[in-house]
């Protein structure tokens, strides 16, 4: 069995970050070029899966945008699911980064970026933990039960990171850094020999707005 890990295109907060201060996370749409790149992912998909396929994404608005042009190239028997365990990394209600506290600061410094919870939010321990949790209650029965041979999921950045931290065992210190994953990106997971591999197989062509 494979997992296929997208990440959705471009978003209007991709482009003005400003915009999480006023617009919650879940709501910020795709761009024109997030749509071209959801629409390059879902061609690359529909090329390279082989035998059955499951959908699933995060509720966000610009992940749902992006699972359903890669849902609409897929065989029409693909079931598509949302799943919350799939959201983003949840920095508060609406997080304004031009506006930090000197509270926060000082305890973002202490705890470090990996234990820092935001205010109503969440840390990468947090998400961390919702990744473990998506594994054990849905990709390992469906290994188990052996239903599908590739499973699609489309999320966010951070979500990705912290899952594949979970899967391959990254110490500590890499837990703080982000990887890059590109918006439309497509990252294969398998399992060789008992251990977790991950490879990325496409980052679609970047397309002038």
């Amino acid at each position: 069995m494979s997992l296929f890990l997208v990440r959705h295109g471009e978003a209007e907060h991709n482009v003005d970050r400003m915009r999480m201060a006023h617009t919650h996370d879940s709501k910020h749409a795709l761009t024109e070029n997030g749509r071209q790149q959801a629409e390059a992912a879902a061609r690359f998909l529909r090329e390279t899966l082989t035998g059955k396929c499951v959908l699933y994404s995060s509720p966000y608005r610009r992940t749902i945008e992006t699972a359903q042009a890669i849902h609409r190239l897929l065989p029409p028997d693909c079931p598509f699911y949302e799943n919350p365990l799939l959201r983003e990394w949840e920095l508060g209600n609406l997080y304004d980064f031009a506006n930090r506290s000197p509270e926060a600061k000082r305890e973002f410094k202490a705890a470090g970026p990996f234990y820092f919870r935001y205010p109503n939010g969440e840390s990468l321990a947090d998400v961390y933990q919702r990744a473990a949790l998506f594994m054990h209650a849905v990709v390992q029965p469906i290994q188990q039960e052996q239903r599908y041979e590739n499973i699609v999921v489309v999320t966010h950045g951070g979500f990705i990171h912290m899952l594949l931290a979970f899967l391959l065992n990254w110490p500590m210190e890499r837990l703080e850094f982000f990887e890059p994953v590109e918006n439309g990106a497509v990252v294969a997971v398998r399992k060789v020999a008992g251990e977790y591999q991950h490879e990325k197989l496409f980052v679609p062509t970047l397309v002038d707005s």
